[in-house]
């Protein structure tokens, strides 16, 4: 199946929004869309277990302090050079990946020491480096027609088995 590349942000926003939206509706969650994007709320989206989360939705991995820290945000992106659709989608709570990228990068990230003193600390990733994809490997990975487990083989294939509760909280 041939994909148009999109060059629009608000284009590639909704199309990553509706993708992921039926991915989750499929593994038992419920996704709410905001009448309007509030303190960094792109989506409220219901666990099958009923907890409510406020989810900020990226193209990439990324944080960002000053938005989304100590707010009880979670980060919902794909895997920016997977294959569209079937890709794999990560859902973390914003301070755990927050935490993985200071301590990876400390004070060697240009800039990095400067802005989180200031609040403005913020990082992002073009693709998932081997650090990265190892540290995420642990987390929920949903893609098109099932949540696989970590090790990649699908935890359930059709909606009657979906049960996905997501990473537990770290606080």
């Amino acid at each position: 199946m041939t994909v148009n590349k999109l060059t629009s942000t608000n284009a590639i926003e909704a199309a990553n929004r509706a993708e992921v939206t039926a991915i989750l509706i499929r593994a038992g969650y419920r996704v709410y869309r905001p009448e309007a994007d509030v303190s960094g709320e792109d989506l409220v989206i219901r666990t099958p277990d009923g907890e409510l989360r406020s989810v900020q939705m990226k193209a990439r991995p990324l944080v960002h302090w000053r938005l989304y820290g100590g707010k009880d945000m979670w980060m919902l992106f794909p895997d920016p050079t997977g294959d569209i659709p079937g890709r794999p989608w990560f859902f973390i709570e914003h301070d755990e990946l927050f935490n993985w990228f200071e301590n990876l990068h400390g004070t060697a990230a240009p800039g990095w020491a400067q802005r989180h003193k200031a609040g403005k600390a913020e990082w992002s990733e073009k693709g998932l480096g081997v650090e990265l994809r190892k540290f995420l490997q642990p987390k929920f990975m949903l893609q098109e027609g099932r949540v696989c487990s970590p090790n990649g083989r699908a935890a359930f294939t059709g909606a009657n088995d979906a049960k996905l509760t997501g990473p537990g909280k770290t606080r």
